[in-house]
């Protein structure tokens, strides 16, 4: 048994070797994204240096899109985006459940260390801080809230080394074996046990909330998956992966066996870190993207599936006047 789990640790310290490029793209793109102290010449314009997580509520009286970033929550209006209440934390992990209107977040305070796992009941205004997960508080970079149970949640701290459960809305915890170094994670909407995992070596499925993994023998090369996402119907999942820094947009409507590239791609994306569903059938994705004064943050949907993706918001100014035009 010894010589097996030697085996397995080879493969995952190799495994992991692409991802120290993901991850200095998100270094890079934190210390060379513009962050913006004048007023924005675009309402498509942010002032934030990253963004980590991207969502909507799917049923209610709220339709505003939100984005959690390295700056807190912010919210897109008719006049541009606004920043959500006073609190200014890098929140690294976000999720919802679209039933309740609850939002979920971690990462780091301003002040140093890390948030443990939050909830917020009016959409970001304020947040409570529910556990620290463990006996130092957590700071989550990937996390998914399942929308077929309440409740449910996964979460996995920096790294990727480690991956939570909670079935009781985050006040206790177990941990969980995982498949490889975990870049995202995205809870099947329609089936409770089923939830995805996107790691340094591809796309990993578990049918029994996390307990096994397999991994996803699809038609694409198994690169580093960083961002996972379904449609508000539950039924098309889609997926970006990157192997060797050129990565693609796929969607598949059968659990991730058949992947077919989208005909639309986001231009000179280098990551794409997180889809969401909205309302009206649009799809949400967050990006990283490699223009002339670095890199990008910036938000797109799709109305179509991904033929064409629009551009919603960005930190970068020139490329915001793009998108207006």
């Amino acid at each position: 048994m010894r010589k097996k789990r030697s085996s397995k640790n080879k493969k995952f310290v190799f495994a992991a070797i692409p991802v120290v490029i993901i991850i200095g793209i998100i270094i890079i793109a934190v210390s060379s994204s513009q962050t913006n102290t004048d007023a924005p010449t675009s309402k498509l314009q942010g002032p934030w240096s990253d963004i980590h997580g991207v969502g909507i509520f799917l049923s209610g009286n709220d339709d505003t899109l939100y984005l959690a970033t390295h700056q807190g929550l912010f919210e897109k209006t008719d006049e541009g985006w606004r920043h959500v209440g006073n609190d200014n934390a890098d929140l690294m992990g976000f999720s919802m459940n679209h039933e309740t209107e609850t939002m979920y977040s971690s990462g780091h305070p301003k002040t140093g260390g890390n948030l443990g796992f939050r909830m917020s009941t009016d959409q970001g205004t304020s947040w409570t801080t529910v556990s620290k997960v463990k006996d130092m508080p957590v700071d989550f970079h990937a996390m998914t809230a399942s929308q077929a149970q309440k409740g449910l949640i996964y979460g996995s701290p920096g790294g990727g080394y480690e991956l939570f459960v909670t079935s009781d809305n985050g006040m206790s915890w177990n941990s969980l074996e995982i498949p490889n170094q975990i870049i995202s994670l995205a809870a099947d909407p329609l089936d409770p046990n089923r939830v995805y995992a996107g790691t340094a070596s591809g796309l990993y499925v578990s049918n029994d909330q996390g307990k096994q993994w397999n991994i996803v023998n699809s038609n694409i090369e198994r690169g580093v998956v960083t961002g996972i996402g379904f449609s508000s119907d539950g039924k098309t999942m889609y997926v970006f992966s990157t192997l060797d820094g050129n990565g693609m947009i796929v969607k598949s409507i059968d659990g991730g066996n058949t992947m077919v590239k989208t005909q639309g791609q986001v231009t000179d994306a280098r990551g794409i870190w997180n889809f969401a569903p909205g309302r009206n059938g649009e799809i949400y994705a967050i990006a990283a993207q490699q223009v002339a004064s670095g890199l990008a943050m910036s938000v797109y949907k799709t109305m179509d599936g991904g033929s064409t993706w629009i551009l919603e918001g960005t930190n970068n100014s020139e490329l915001a006047l793009t998108g207006e035009s």
